[in-house]
């Protein structure tokens, strides 16, 4: 799906601004503590409000796991699973291909399925897909496919 390929090639200050300021300033200020580590910087935003995320349990420990879950949905979205073809075709049919439009059916859809809000877990889709870098959706599937089979494992790496 071309408007997906076109979201991994966006660059940091694109992506950022498909979410709101205010969640914008805080990953921002993540990645500044953090080197510009899209992952430590995503299980911070998961550990910043523990109301939110109580039912993940909330802990540092616990953000991994969380995060996890979300990179394994992320990649199930990216690459055609089933489960989300009528979201992939939302957003295909839809004149609106802004990337605040295309994040936030990415973030609806996958919050649906984890019980968690879209705009919650929106800033840590943005950093998932920016972990990603400029590589492309088939190879980078490839790669999650591979190490699943290698490794028994969602690692991203």
């Amino acid at each position: 799906m071309e408007e997906l390929s076109q979201i991994i090639e966006s660059d940091q200050d694109t992506l950022l601004s498909s979410i709101d300021d205010f969640q914008s300033d805080i990953i921002k200020a993540f990645l500044a503590s953090n080197s510009n580590d899209y992952l430590a910087s995503a299980d911070n935003w998961l550990n910043a409000t523990t109301a939110n995320t109580a039912k993940f349990g909330g802990e540092p420990s616990k953000a991994k796991i969380y995060r996890d879950k979300l990179l394994e949905e992320l990649e199930k979205f990216m690459c055609g699973d089933q489960q989300y073809e009528e979201d992939r075709k939302k957003i295909a049919d839809s004149t609106d291909k802004s990337q605040k439009y295309i994040i936030g059916v990415m973030s609806a859809a996958i919050g649906k399925t984890l019980g968690a809000a879209g705009p919650f877990i929106a800033p840590v889709i943005v950093l998932l897909i920016l972990s990603i870098g400029k590589m492309a959706i088939n190879a980078w599937c490839a790669m999650r496919k591979e190490a699943r089979s290698t490794e028994g494992n969602s690692g991203l790496a």
